[in-house]
């Protein structure tokens, strides 16, 4: 899956992704770690929380404006739209 980030008109930031999700997400982890972030799935018929991890680690001050805000929106490109556009949560491990 290819992932990019930019800014909604109103500021909002966002993950934009060019495949279609398996499930619907219900937020957004952020690993201290690795400073990557997963989108975590909503199927609550597992036992334990699955989604999808992006590879690549976020740039340290686009981190920072997840936590100051404390939601992202995720959105899917096709043909050149951006379509399902959401805002989620963004979950940072207890410090």
């Amino acid at each position: 899956m290819n992932a990019g980030i930019v800014s909604l008109e109103d500021g909002t930031p966002c993950i934009v992704y060019d495949e279609k999700l398996p499930h619907s997400v219900s937020h957004v982890s952020f690993n201290e770690d690795g400073y990557q972030i997963t989108l975590v799935y909503s199927d609550s018929g597992a036992a334990e929380a699955k989604g999808y991890t992006f590879e690549f680690p976020l740039d340290p001050p686009f981190a920072e404006v997840l936590r100051a805000r404390g939601d992202v929106a995720l959105a899917f490109m096709k043909d050149r739209q951006l379509v399902d556009i959401n805002i989620y949560p963004v979950v940072f491990p207890a410090s």
